[in-house]
């Protein structure tokens, strides 16, 4: 009997050590989630409250974008000087502190305090980006889509208990509008510092040898920007998430429009549930058929969205548009990450990884910002017809590249 409950602890702790890493960055994932969909949520409000100007109500949600775009290649170099953990922690601190400076400009009534403490929020978010390059690090290269995906279902954790708890948190500060939630905020980002101590050490600060010749040094960024590889990992990750940004940040716009405010809550739940949802499958749909076939069905998810959406303006429209939208993402997501993986070597990493999320956060911003002024001065149809332009760049680019790749299979 004893020796059955010694192979069981053997068993578990054998568990633990292989995935330990995958576990901890999905628990940090949930609460990434939680932070970020809090602030997205409730910034604007507050900024609305606070701005003397109520023309700058968004400028807050729009400098926690700008901020992470501009901490995506200093948070990389950073992880490669030092180490993932050392990376996870400071973005961490800086989330923490943000949320301080956030729930305090509520208390004091201060809108350019805000503004500092939603900018702030941009390391901690930008460091989070890469929990999932951190979980496919620290497992055999066959196995890191599947350990991708699973770090991203810490998103469907988050945002299945983010409402509740939100709403917990501002109810407890009471009458403080508001200042809950940022104090909710700094909580998640503090607990982010647990898991991360957890993490098993993935790699030794990165030191270019005295004479180290190429390929110690990796390539020059003008090479890998010439890599077909590359570029679609790039494209897919970058438009799929402006994609998906451009028309969920309008559609809450949209259903106002229409008369159906009270319920784009639950179109836009659903909308963040179908982003995590398919991290069950997608990791293993990748290791089984290839890269190409999931980015392409995540394509065909993105068409039906634009298609259903363009087909009218009912619930059934956007419910449905914004769950095909969540699904597309998901696939593009997930795949053009596995591929990014592929294409550099550990030398090359920080840049590439940090370059990649510049670009994908970059073209999110510039998507999130314009995606109201489009919908104010042509529409919800253009909208969806400019996100048709996005997603024929990004297919025809995947296609183009797996003709070309059909004699020459991407390595791994």
């Amino acid at each position: 009997m004893s020796d059955g409950t010694d192979a069981e602890h053997l068993g578990a702790g054998s568990f633990w050590q292989a995935n330990r890493n995958v576990i901890v960055l999905m628990i940090a994932q949930a609460c990434y989630l939680a932070c970020s969909m809090t602030v997205v949520t409730y910034a604007g409000l507050a900024g609305q409250t606070l701005a003397a100007d109520k023309a700058l109500a968004t400028l807050p949600v729009s400098l926690t974008i700008l901020a992470t775009a501009l901490s995506t290649g200093p948070m990389s170099i950073l992880m490669q000087r030092t180490s993932r953990r050392f990376g996870f922690r400071v973005g961490a601190m800086s989330g923490l502190l943000g949320a301080a400076v956030a729930a305090y400009s509520v208390y004091s009534g201060s809108f350019l305090a805000l503004c500092i403490g939603t900018a702030a929020f941009g390391p901690f978010q930008a460091s989070a980006q890469y929990f999932r390059f951190a979980a496919a690090e620290s497992v055999p290269a066959s196995k890191a889509p599947r350990a991708i995906s699973l770090v991203l279902i810490g998103g469907l954790l988050g945002a299945l208990v983010t409402p509740s708890l939100t709403r917990a948190f501002n109810e407890a500060f009471l009458p403080v509008n508001m200042m809950g939630v940022f104090v909710f905020t700094g909580v998640m980002a503090a607990i982010v510092l647990i898991p991360t101590a957890l993490l098993r050490p993935l790699d030794k600060p990165f030191e270019a040898e005295v004479g180290a010749n190429e390929d110690n040094e990796g390539r020059p960024l003008r090479v890998i920007f010439r890599d077909p590889a590359f570029i679609v990992a790039v494209l897919n990750g970058a438009l799929g998430y402006a994609m998906m940004s451009f028309v969920m940040t309008a559609t809450p716009l949209a259903m106002k429009v229409c008369g159906l405010l009270d319920q784009s809550l639950d179109v836009i739940q659903g909308h963040v549930i179908a982003m995590f949802l398919p991290s069950l499958f997608s990791g293993s749909l990748i290791q089984r058929f290839g890269v190409l076939p999931i980015l392409l069905t995540g394509h065909a998810f993105f068409a039906v969205a634009f298609i259903t959406a363009l087909s009218g303006v009912e619930i059934a429209q956007f419910s449905v548009a914004l769950l095909a939208l969540g699904v597309g993402w998901n696939l593009c997501f997930v795949g053009g990450t596995t591929l990014l993986t592929r294409v550099h070597t550990e030398a090359e990493k920080g840049r590439v990884q940090g370059l990649n999320e510049f670009l994908v956060f970059g073209t999110t911003a510039v998507a999130s910002l314009s995606a109201g002024v489009i919908l104010n001065q042509f529409g919800w149809r253009i909208v969806n017809q400019s996100a048709f332009v996005m997603l024929t760049i990004a297919a025809g680019a995947t296609i183009i590249w797996g003709i070309l790749a059909r004699n020459k299979p991407v390595a791994g």
